[in-house]
């Protein structure tokens, strides 16, 4: 059963990408960013000194620690294995969550969206672990993808 969850989740995860998509299109572009290589030429076999800067400040996830994090919280449940077996799947529906709460989604109306989907509706039954998922890969999410939410109290 985690294999057709997790084809659910991917769905969920990439009709709401298609959506933000079309309207992100009047949007201007983000700030190209550069690379800066500092230190003396080496050989290919010696480490060299590099550094990495952008243009503007930019947060990268970790996002080994958010698949740990969801596999951490799903032991001995329906979930056990599937952040292992699946991560992309639950590192875009993250990404899609911080990307909701961005554009002023509350935690609330986020959750009772993703369980209504999850259930196509109320035709399929959401039972305990599909809670327990929406509540952990959310509030993983928030901590690890897109920590300006982490404290939010809605």
């Amino acid at each position: 059963m985690p294999g057709v969850r997790n084809v659910l989740l991917l769905l969920i995860a990439a009709v709401a990408v298609l959506a933000s998509c079309a309207s992100q299109a009047d949007e201007p572009e983000a700030t190209p960013s550069t690379v800066e290589v500092e230190g003396p030429a080496t050989s290919l076999a010696a480490p060299s000194t590099s550094t990495t800067t952008t243009a503007v400040d930019e947060f990268i996830p970790d996002y080994a620690a958010l698949v740990a994090a969801i596999e951490s919280a799903m032991e001995s449940t329906a979930y056990e294995g599937a952040a292992l077996e699946d991560p992309e799947v639950f590192i875009a529906t993250a990404e899609l969550f911080c990307d909701l709460l961005r554009e002023g989604m509350t935690t609330e109306e986020l959750l009772a969206e993703y369980l209504d989907r999850l259930s196509d509706g109320g035709v399929v039954e959401v039972d305990e672990d599909d809670g327990l998922m929406a509540g952990v890969l959310l509030g993983a999410s928030m901590e690890i993808v897109c920590p300006d939410y982490s404290e939010e109290s809605t």
